[in-house]
């Protein structure tokens, strides 16, 4: 009898450091992912600030007010200017900062789907039996979802490599 619960004891002890250690890999790939997010987020927006100078060396009065927009109305308004100014677009570096935005745009898209991804299997395993049991014991809680507008409000990481302020 005193065996049998030795070896109870034992794959206990087995699986609640086997689930703990899944528990840590969701929960460091779900903060590197945000990094990466944060990474191109200001890649982008430098992008943004890059093509917004060089409209408002041409277009001042048509420029003003777009630095105060979200990332994405503020990559359509450019886009905009671009059509509607087609000499704009002959500026190759204003062409280029918005394509490299688009192309940014996209993989800051991909990207926080990976994220968003990862973060429903961690949910999923912090809070499922008997997960749940061993999250509480480690302090594992569920996390919130990414959307990219709301970035800052539903996510709180270490964001030590970026300076989000700009946004």
């Amino acid at each position: 009898m005193g065996y049998l619960i030795l070896i109870v004891l034992i794959l206990l002890a087995v699986y609640m450091v086997i689930t703990r250690n899944k528990f840590n890999m969701l929960y460091k790939a779900i903060k590197h992912e945000a990094s990466d997010i944060g990474i191109q987020i200001a890649k982008r927006t430098a992008c943004l600030n890059d093509a917004l100078q060089i409209a408002k060396l041409a277009y001042e009065k048509e420029a003003a007010g777009i630095e105060n927009l979200t990332a994405s109305d503020r990559l359509e308004k450019l886009t905009y200017l671009g059509h509607k100014y087609p000499e704009l677009q002959s500026i190759g570096g204003y062409r280029d900062t918005l394509k490299e935005a688009f192309t940014l745009n996209k993989d800051i898209s991909a990207a926080r789907e990976l994220l968003n991804g990862n973060i429903r299997k961690y949910n999923v395993a912090v809070t499922n039996f008997p997960g749940v049991i061993v999250a509480s014991v480690f302090g594992y809680k569920e996390e919130k979802f990414i959307d990219e507008e709301n970035y800052e409000k539903n996510k709180c990481i270490d964001k030590s490599e970026v300076c989000f302020d700009k946004f």
